[in-house]
Formats: C-alpha cells, structure tokens, sequence
C-alpha cells in the first residue's frame, strides 16, 4: 500500500496560483484549502455564493473550485459574475465543479460551463493534476519568475 500520494511528492507545484474554494461543506473546504496551500497555493475560502461575490469584489482568482449546489442560492450568479469578471481583464478563469450529487452531471447542468467535473468523494492526486493541468501556464511563469530571481 503506498501510504504517500504523488502530490506528497510536488511540494511548491502551485506557487503563486490565486485558488477560490466555495463549497458549503466545512470539511470539504478546509481539506481543499489546507492542500493547495501546503503546494505553494494561495487559497481563499467561502462558505456560500454570497461570501464568494463578496470576495470576488477584491480577489482574482486563477481558478475556481466550486460546489454545484448550495441550499437557497444559485451558482449562476457567481458564474455570471466570473464571466464579467474575464470580459475585463481578458483572462479565463477555469472551474472545476464539485458535488455529492451523481444526478449533477455535465448533461443535466448544460448552462453551466466549466473545465473538470468531480464527484465526491474524489482522488486528491486528480484533484491537484486537474488544477495544475488549468493554471500551466501560471505556474510555469512563477517558476520561471523564480529562476530568473536566483540567478
């Protein structure tokens, strides 16, 4: 049994990459955030759609990671916001889309685009490959930052 996960294995990957989590699961977020950072991301977490705007309104992401379904709230108001959001600045911010919900599937969610849709529980190896697979370039860049700063 192999007691440690790749991503034990690449500390720093995602340094410098700006990660919004929202998801109304404590638990959930706190595992994400604790994660990312401890792979060089900085992570901000919101609890509800309406904490996550409120963080939108100082805070640029590079990616999104996001629970599809919150209880009273709607995620297109967020996804509306991103969107205004990357009409500004000219940069696409990725999604990847999380859920406890096996009805939440890329065909019953059509209006709702995103890059990645994982299922709950979920292997965090793919977790942080889907992430560094979107933000590449970033984090190519920050490395590449780094270097030039070394020499």
């Amino acid at each position: 049994m192999n007691l440690i996960n790749d991503f034990c294995l690449r500390v720093g990957i995602l340094k410098g990459v700006q990660v919004l989590v929202v998801d109304n699961d404590r638990d959930s977020r706190d595992l994400y955030a604790l994660l990312l950072k401890d792979l060089g991301a900085n992570v901000i977490t919101a609890g509800s759609i309406k904490e996550a705007l409120e963080i939108l309104s100082c805070f640029t992401p590079n990616i999104l990671v996001c629970e599809i379904r919150f209880l009273g709230e709607s995620i297109y108001t967020l996804l509306n916001t991103l969107s205004a959001m990357e009409a500004n600045n000219g940069n696409h911010i990725p999604i990847i889309v999380t859920s406890t919900s096996t009805t939440g599937t890329h065909d019953q969610i059509p209006e709702v685009e995103f890059e990645e849709y994982l299922l709950k529980p979920f292997d965090l190896d793919k977790f942080v490959s889907l992430i560094t697979n979107q933000v590449q370039s970033d984090v190519v860049e920050s490395f590449r930052q780094d270097v030039l700063v070394l020499h």
